[in-house]
């Protein structure tokens, strides 16, 4: 029997009763050839399952080798607070299962595999209500793992249905491969432009900045003579406070230039974890004055990096501070360490706040840049000069009411820290 004739079933079974199962099969398969937008594949994909099969809850987890791990692409029946926070690692025993066997996973008719888990995938399955696993394969490397979720507590899938996902997880793992390759091809050339943007604006901020500096030195001193010779009261006042005003452009006037030129790193092996329950600690007081939960999930051994150690703090300071401000009415600030294979590692804040427009996001990084009353703009735009000086990246993620996420990935240093 063909496998459209084993899947005939399933399909009659679903919402599209009329429809020949080789008909949705061409239809989805022509439509991969239409699309070349990564997201838009995605969820053709769950649609067209949604559709055929009357399943309502999927997900579809695509590997991020940012972090080496497979974080949520498109769902469909899931809230979005259900799938925040959930990743599956590429390490894991699932993963490697799916990999090998290059077979679905029936969670109920699996007992033996299911022992085989591990606690971690075991907890991702229970809380998203998996009843199949699927890999989403392209040449022999996992890509994808697509979950379905039950029908119901007794309800279990028929082999129909089953073989019916599974007939279009080849196509679907190749036209997800093509979009991946083309979006990660746009994301080296954007952060290329971006990098390229910042050294520009660098260089021109540092000759400007000196060339304020000059002037701004003469002001001072002038205005620090008129008021040693002043008498009136009112007028001292007035001059005091056009001091201060020149010794604040002159504090911005250094940030800026430590944008530009930042100080010499001094590198010596750390422990990336104990540095960062250190700024997780400082942070402490302020997160819970406003209602923020700080959580960590750091690897029980020592995650050693060469580093600078206060220049690193000040990165980490910043970009916990950032998160807990913009939780205005309280939330969750996750801070991760994440070590990965080729020598990286990862940190990874992720909080619960309102998010940022897309539209911002290539402009986060820029000096002068804020979304938040009162910013100077400058926090982001050093934490990126210190981190590219390290040798590392810097990259922020967000969605308006999905949270942001920060990921900064340093080169793992070889040695142990002293």
């Amino acid at each position: 029997m063909t496998i459209f004739g084993r899947i005939e079933t399933a399909v009659r079974g679903g919402r599209r009763r009329n429809a020949p199962p080789w008909t949705i099969f061409r239809e989805f398969t022509e439509s991969l050839n239409l699309i070349e937008d990564f997201d838009q594949i995605a969820m053709n994909l769950l649609g067209t399952i949604r559709e055929a099969a009357a399943i309502e809850r999927l997900v579809l987890f695509v590997h991020d080798a940012d972090i080496g791990q497979f974080r949520v692409a498109a769902s469909s029946g899931y809230d979005p607070t259900e799938l925040r926070g959930v990743f599956l690692s590429g390490e894991d025993r699932l993963a490697k299962w799916l990999k090998v066997n290059k077979a679905f996973l029936d969670i109920d008719a699996r007992d033996g595999v299911m022992a085989f888990l591990g606690e971690p995938e075991k907890g991702v399955i229970a809380r998203l209500g998996l009843a199949l696993c699927y890999p989403v394969l392209s040449m022999n490397r996992l890509i994808g793992v697509l979950g379905v979720g039950r029908k119901g507590e007794k309800k279990r899938f028929g082999a129909e249905e089953s073989a019916f996902i599974y007939s279009l997880m080849p196509q679907a793992g190749i036209a997800l491969e093509n979009a991946l390759l083309y979006k990660e091809q746009k994301e080296r050339f954007r952060r290329m432009l971006r990098a390229d943007r910042l050294a520009t604006i660098g260089e021109l901020a540092a000759g400007a900045a000196h060339e304020i500096r000059n002037p701004l030195t003469s002001i001072r001193s002038s205005l620090q003579y008129v008021e040693s010779r002043c008498r009136e009261e009112s007028e001292r006042k007035l001059l005091g406070v056009a001091l201060r005003e020149t010794d604040r452009i002159d504090e911005i006037l250094s940030t800026l230039l430590s944008f530009a030129r930042p100080s010499e790193i001094r590198k010596e092996p750390l422990d990336l974890v104990a540095l960062l329950e250190e700024s997780a600690a400082l942070v402490a007081i302020q997160a819970r004055a406003g209602g923020v939960e700080i959580r960590t999930a750091f690897p029980p051994r020592p995650v050693v990096v060469e580093a600078d150690g206060s220049q690193l703090k000040q990165v980490f300071l910043n970009v916990s501070l950032n998160a807990v401000q913009a939780m205005a009415g309280g939330g969750r600030l996750t801070v991760e360490v994440l070590p990965l294979e080729g020598g990286k590692a990862i940190v990874r804040f992720t909080d619960t706040g309102p998010g940022i427009p897309e539209e911002a996001l290539d402009k986060v990084f820029d000096p002068f840049f804020t979304t938040k009353k009162g910013g100077t703009g400058l926090g982001l735009s050093i934490c990126y000069a210190i981190v590219k000086a390290h040798g590392g990246e810097i990259e922020l993620r967000s969605r308006p009411g999905e949270g942001t996420t920060v990921l900064v990935a340093l080169p793992a240093g070889a040695r142990s820290p002293a």
